[in-house]
């Protein structure tokens, strides 16, 4: 289909278009594992990993929070855009976090689950900061760059409890024995 043949609607989309959906999307991610996160709280094993889910809790209610005010300076309503990945990804974590007897198997499967989720946001605010960026919006930049920062700072946390360090063994050796 030649360019020309576009219907007026996609011929005016723009990047900043692109990011104020993305935006939305991110938003509804965060309150959709948000709410999962008790869920997953409630089925960790391991003291440590139940603590770090609280704390992915309250981050995940500050990114809500965060993603709200990028809204408002984007000038956008936060509602209104479904994050189908994210519902695939809680829809996993429901089901793995109870397909294992309480042990490390199950706070593995929790951590695997949590990073994939993890790993989404991670794509998702380097991706709108890096159209921000282009856009020359500061404020928003270096909000989505914030968020992205927290998040590969909460998948360094997930990922040495889930294999150790030099004087603890991880969760995954747990599992393994």
């Amino acid at each position: 289909m030649m360019s020309n043949d576009l219907p007026e609607a996609a011929k005016s989309f723009g990047l900043r278009d692109l990011l104020s959906e993305q935006v939305r999307d991110l938003h509804d991610a965060a309150l959709r594992f948000r709410i999962e996160l008790e869920e997953l709280r409630l089925a960790a094993v391991s003291p440590d990993l139940v603590r770090l889910v609280e704390e992915m809790h309250l981050q995940f209610s500050e990114s809500v929070s965060t993603l709200e005010q990028v809204c408002t300076l984007l000038g956008i309503p936060p509602e209104g855009v479904v994050c189908e990945a994210m519902k695939g990804l809680v829809r996993e974590c429901k089901g793995s976090a109870y397909e294992w007897d309480e042990s490390a198997t199950r706070d593995a499967a929790i951590i695997a689950n949590s990073q994939r989720v993890i790993h989404y946001e991670i794509a998702g605010y380097g991706t709108a900061a890096a159209f921000a960026r282009c856009l020359k919006l500061g404020e928003v930049d270096s909000l989505l760059r914030g968020l992205l920062q927290t998040s590969i700072a909460t998948d360094s946390r997930l990922t040495r409890l889930a294999i150790g360090s030099w004087f603890s063994p991880g969760i995954n050796d747990e599992a393994a024995s």
